[in-house]
């Protein structure tokens, strides 16, 4: 009788022992699936820092006139950057600088008209000596 009950007894000891081993392996699994998730909530909720009183009141954005350069220029200007804005194209320079000051009516803008991929060149030197 004494034999069986140990044996009985490892049995359950065994299954215990999967069990923690899977249940462990879940919580890690489950873990891992959350951090990412968590991370990500936590930069949504923090509080967006004062720019101005950390680097200053003027930010210069090159290429605002389309994609992540205009996109950065609005989002600069929404946080209450006043913003210098280097561009090839007057004409566009002039429309992004309109919409900052109507999405931004407080935001001074400056617009400077250069090819910054000239800077380098002999062509670019006679811009900068201007």
């Amino acid at each position: 009788a004494g034999s069986t009950n140990t044996h009985w007894w490892s049995r359950v000891e065994r299954r215990m022992a999967w069990f923690a081993s899977l249940a462990l392996l879940g919580a890690l699994h489950v873990a891992a699936l959350a951090f990412p998730v968590l991370s990500h909530l936590a930069l949504c909720l923090r509080r967006h820092k004062d720019l101005r009183r950390r680097y200053g009141a003027w930010a210069v954005v090159t290429g605002p006139t389309s994609g992540m350069g205009r996109s950065t220029a609005l989002e600069l200007a929404r946080r209450g950057m006043n913003l210098v804005l280097v561009g090839r194209n007057p004409a566009k320079l002039r429309d992004i600088s309109a919409a900052i000051s109507k999405a931004a009516p407080a935001v001074q803008t400056k617009t400077v008209v250069l090819d910054l991929s000239l800077v380098s060149t002999a062509q670019g030197e006679k811009l900068t000596l201007r």
